[in-house]
């Protein structure tokens, strides 16, 4: 630490100092040194002052010399000529660097996130219309349910109704049958009352021919 503070200590000398909060030159850099306060660094910086600057027929003679005591984070910026002093109210240039670069990096976040942003907003439409659909299927299925649902209904009915018919078939051939055999039966009835008939009229006839004395006959 301390090596990289005299090394940078030494960049500091035959330069000139300006200061940006004065406007103004302080002075040319002839010699520094390293002051340590605790944990804090300075730089004592041995200075011949600029007089006359643009002023005089001699401008730019170097005077006395003088003493300035600056912390290192007073520095905004080192150039081969000379030294920018903001006096600790000017960040260091590479503060304003870095500070740059996280707004850029910032920025370019801030238009990714309107980006995603436009994305998730597409998406949202997206699935809103996808809803939409989802609910009219839904809607479609209960019909198609309902509509099974009445045709399972009619099947069964249908399958009664078979069932019933068959029952009906099955019971028109018992009545064909019985009526068949009722008719067999009718006509053994009167095949028998056919013959009872003749019987009782023979005997009725023969009956009168015995009374008259008149010979019996077979036939009517």
């Amino acid at each position: 630490m301390v090596e990289a503070t005299e090394a940078r200590a030494n960049q500091l000398i035959n330069k000139f100092v300006i200061s940006l909060t004065e406007g103004r030159i302080l002075g040319f850099v002839t010699d520094i040194n390293v002051e340590v306060e605790g944990d804090q660094f300075y730089f004592i910086l041995k200075m011949k002052l600029v007089e006359n600057l643009g002023k005089g027929s001699h401008p730019g003679m170097f005077s006395n010399e003088k003493k300035l005591k600056i912390r290192p984070e007073d520095i905004v910026n080192v150039g081969p000529d000379v030294i920018i002093l903001g006096n600790g109210k000017v960040p260091p240039l590479r503060e304003v660097e870095r500070l740059n670069q996280i707004a850029e990096e910032y920025n370019s976040l801030v238009r990714e996130l309107e980006g995603k942003e436009r994305l998730v907003e597409k998406i949202k439409g997206e699935n809103y219309e996808l809803n939409k659909k989802l609910d009219e299927l839904q809607h479609e299925l209960r019909k198609f349910q309902v509509m099974k649902e009445d045709f399972d209904h009619l099947k069964e009915q249908l399958v009664r109704q078979e069932g019933q018919l068959e029952m009906a078939r099955e019971y028109i051939k018992l009545l064909e049958g019985l009526r068949h055999d009722i008719d067999k039966i009718k006509d053994d009835v009167d095949k028998l009352l056919q013959g009872q008939l003749e019987e009782v009229v023979r005997g009725i006839i023969n009956e009168e021919l015995n009374a008259r004395g008149l010979k019996k006959t077979s036939f009517i």
